[in-house]
């Protein structure tokens, strides 16, 4: 993803659920969605050359493509909707005990 800018990176995401490492510019959310060298690769945000490097390494190197593709598939199960609903549900918990207009809804 040699994005110039990705809020999140939702197209990532759905790649590193499927198995697929992935290489992108380091920006926006993008930044800390890939965890270098654990569930991808950063590359500078336009440059060509160190997209290039990046894509050949993972090629070039299909023992690390997997590891990589592993790694990022379990990092991916943290945004699964239950993770994240499991994360939701104690704040609006207690955003109803912080305000008691709320609760009486």
């Amino acid at each position: 993803m040699p994005s110039h800018y990705e809020s999140f990176g939702m197209v990532a995401l759905e790649a590193m659920a499927c198995g697929t490492p992935v290489i992108a510019s380091e920006v926006g959310g993008l930044a800390y969605l890939i965890h270098d060298g654990k569930t991808g690769f950063h590359v500078p945000n336009g440059d060509p050359v160190a997209l290039a490097s990046a894509i050949a390494r993972l090629v070039e190197n299909p023992d690390l493509r997997d590891k990589l593709g592993r790694q990022a598939h379990r990092y991916a199960q943290h945004y699964s909707w239950d993770c994240i609903a499991d994360r939701m549900l104690p704040l609006y918990a207690r955003a109803m005990a912080d305000s008691p207009a709320l609760a009486l809804v």
